[in-house]
């Protein structure tokens, strides 16, 4: 190692459910090279306090839930070893020990409805997470998942709609304090290779950004940005530039603050806001994703 690494994060797989004998070893890992702050993934399931302390002890201070559904079909469906309940449970128990407490949501899974996942947010939203990552379902071969896709069993919802459903998530966890690090997968060549069905967009997080400041626009708000930011006012492909042009005033040294507006989004809502937003959302998905398909 050449320079001077302060973290280290253990990801793709689920931390907490390993041999103690083999977390034990990992956390050596850190020791031996002098690292002071580590992370890691894990699931719902193998959270318990023995872990956490054992965690804190090693100078875990992040640890992220990977908890996709609030749905108890939806979970039950996609064989997830836990219950909604229990997830939220564990989710409390990590807000105890550690400094920060994340979640992954994922939307498009078998068995899902519009409605579980709207659930699923809501349930979200109480845990009060300190950042979140959300995931489209993609369908990759070899999988269960894929023999469904196959045979017609399992139908992923469009692209049109998965933006909308991420948006709709993105906007609301974002205006209520949760920092959304992450919309989509990492843009990599072996998801391309392997995935066969799903609402996979290697610009995932740039449409959903983009619906955000549709409906911000939609709902009369104008924002002020430096010149070099105008490309995140004017969306994916430029698609609101002509429409909002007139919304936007350049200030050198003004950056956008997305939590400021999914905030006045919210607020502008009233009543009925859930059906209001999700009408917002769906209408500026499909026709950002009408209007650069081709891209």
């Amino acid at each position: 190692m050449g320079v001077k690494w302060t973290e280290l994060a253990f990801f793709g797989g689920s931390f907490t459910c390993l041999p103690v004998n083999i977390r034990h070893d990992l956390y050596a890992v850190a020791q031996e090279t002098g690292i002071r702050t580590l992370r890691f993934s894990t699931s719902p399931d193998c959270v318990n306090e023995e872990v956490l302390a054992e965690a804190v002890e090693n100078n875990v201070e992040i640890v992220e839930l990977g908890v996709q559904s609030l749905d108890d079909e939806v979970l039950k469906a996609n064989r997830r070893p836990y219950t909604s309940g229990e997830c939220m449970e564990a989710f409390k128990l990590v807000k105890k020990h550690v400094k920060k407490a994340g979640i992954q949501l994922m939307t498009g899974l078998y068995k899902e409805t519009d409605q579980a996942f709207t659930e699923t947010v809501n349930r979200a939203l109480l845990m009060n997470a300190d950042y979140a990552r959300i995931y489209p379902c993609v369908v990759l071969s070899g999988t269960e998942l894929a023999e469904k896709f196959a045979s017609g069993e399992h139908r992923p919802v469009s692209l049109a709609d998965s933006v909308a459903r991420c948006a709709y998530a993105y906007i609301l966890l974002t205006a209520a304090g949760t920092d959304v690090i992450r919309v989509g997968l990492h843009d990599s060549l072996s998801v391309k290779e392997s995935a066969v069905g799903g609402a996979y967009h290697p610009a995932m997080g740039e449409l959903v950004k983009t619906v955000a400041m549709a409906t911000f626009f939609k709902m009369g708000h104008k924002i002020k940005l430096d010149h070099k930011y105008l490309n995140v006012a004017y969306g994916y492909g430029g698609i609101l530039k002509k429409m909002n042009r007139d919304n936007v005033t350049v200030k050198a040294g003004e950056k956008p603050d997305f939590r400021d507006i999914c905030r006045k989004i919210t607020e502008s809502l009233g009543e009925d806001s859930q059906r209001k937003l999700k009408e917002q959302t769906v209408s500026h998905a499909e026709r950002l994703v009408s209007e650069t398909n081709n891209r």
